[in-house]
């Protein structure tokens, strides 16, 4: 599952929620968490999988006349 900003938004207003929010809803899934420990882990992996996914290469070309 590819995540997204907003997934990460949501994980993060649940995590700030002083209530104890457990069960949160990304796109089309509902996930159970049993600690903030859980959710922190998971967001880790949101943060990356989205970094990475944004993050874009280039190339460079080196040219000589060969002499």
């Amino acid at each position: 599952m590819a995540f997204t900003s907003a997934d990460i938004d949501a994980l993060k207003r649940a995590i700030a929620d002083g209530r104890g929010a457990r069960t949160i809803s990304f796109s089309d899934q509902s996930v159970t968490f049993n600690s903030i420990s859980e959710m922190l882990n998971l967001l880790a992996v949101m943060q990356q999988d989205v970094n990475a996914s944004t993050r874009q290469g280039y190339r460079v070309a080196a040219v000589s006349k060969g002499v």
